[in-house]
């Protein structure tokens, strides 16, 4: 058995669920250290009486910086991930792009940059055959490799309602919108 990188995407009771680099969401009944939500840990996976269990589990990585400046944000994007990616299917390229939070950049975005960060993860799942109806090349800035952050401050404010309606209507298309906690992130309504 190897180890997997991996991002608490939620704790509830005795539960924990996961994004695993190569694995992608896990859900872990048992684990054998405290996890903080949030966190980026190194860990093995393994299946125990048909349940999966994480050990030997190591903190990498904490969201410090953008949970200390906007903890919604950062909740929305946990959520989001734990309910439109299905279990057991692999996603590195989000992983990859979620690291982005973990870095110092990550403080202080600006609320168009935290949307279009939004847009790039939702189109990383492959959930989405319609695309927000931007121009080309904002569209590929996007969804360009790396996260471009200090790019996206350029878009214009046409492209800029555009992506608030796709971004509203991929959200309201999912079918336990009711249940999520951090919608009105992308509303500006609490």
């Amino acid at each position: 058995m190897e180890h997997e990188r991996a991002l608490v995407l939620r704790i509830k009771e005795h539960r924990v669920t996961l994004l695993a680099r190569n694995r992608g969401l896990v859900k872990v009944a048992a684990y054998t250290q405290p996890i903080l939500l949030g966190s980026v840990i190194r860990c093995i996976l393994c299946k125990q009486g048909g349940r999966a269990r994480a050990d030997e589990i190591e903190l990498l990585a904490a969201p410090f910086a953008i949970a200390c400046d906007d903890l919604l944000f950062l909740h929305h994007v946990l959520e989001l991930c734990g309910a439109f990616i299905p279990e057991g299917v692999r996603a590195p390229e989000v992983f990859d792009a979620l690291m982005v939070l973990y870095t110092p950049c990550a403080s202080g975005l600006s609320s168009l940059c935290k949307k279009l960060f939004l847009c790039r993860l939702l189109v990383g799942m492959g959930l989405y055959d319609r695309l927000p109806r931007i121009g080309a090349d904002v569209l590929a800035m996007i969804l360009a490799t790396p996260v471009d952050i200090a790019r996206w401050s350029t878009i214009d404010l046409g492209s800029q309602r555009e992506l608030d309606r796709w971004l509203l209507a991929c959200v309201a298309g999912h079918p336990m919108i009711e249940q999520f906690n951090t919608v009105h992130f992308l509303t500006g309504r609490r």
